[in-house]
Order: C-alpha cells, then structure tokens, then sequence
C-alpha cells in the first residue's frame, strides 16, 4: 500500500494469480488499469496488480454481482468457492476485512 497525506491510502498492490486473473476478466469487469495490468501479465504465474482502493472495492462489488446473478456459478460449486475466496482475499488487500 501507499499512503499520501493523512494515511490515506492511495494504491493498493495485490498479488493475482493466473487463475484468479481468468475469474477477474470472466467476472470481475475489471476498469482499464486493472485490466492492463492483467493483460500485460501474459503467462506469468503471479501478476502484480496496483490499483487505488476504490476500484478494487468495485472489482469486489462486480464480482459479488456475478455470484449472485450468473447462473453457470451457481451450477459450480468449485467456480463459486473460488470466486468467494477472491473477493475476501481482495477485501483483505485493501484492509476491508
């Protein structure tokens, strides 16, 4: 993380893997940085993904939109475990939880 100011936080880096990357583009509809960053970390096993807070807590609320709007996750159980574990470990990221 990185403060500006009064602690307040102006970047969040969080480390994605390749598959939690492929969760991020199918669900996630991720803002453009983000999405760069996922893109331009071809196949690397782990990408480095800096953004501000604010658009990870959008990433999050994406993400929860699709849980429980998507049915091919709710057919999944594994998909859906998944797809939770990257919202918390997100959430925890950006100091939510």
């Amino acid at each position: 993380m990185t403060t500006h100011g009064h602690n307040k936080v102006d970047s969040v880096t969080i480390m994605i893997t390749r598959y939690e990357r492929d969760l991020i583009k199918r669900f996630g509809y991720p803002f453009e940085d983000i999405e760069r960053q996922l893109l331009d970390s071809g196949d690397a096993d782990l990408a480095r993904v800096t953004d501000a807070p604010f658009y990870w807590e959008q990433l999050i609320i994406n993400l929860r939109i699709s849980v429980n709007e998507k049915p091919e996750i709710h057919r999944d159980e594994v998909l859906e475990e998944a797809v939770e574990q990257l919202i918390q470990k997100v959430a925890i990221g950006i100091g939510l939880i």
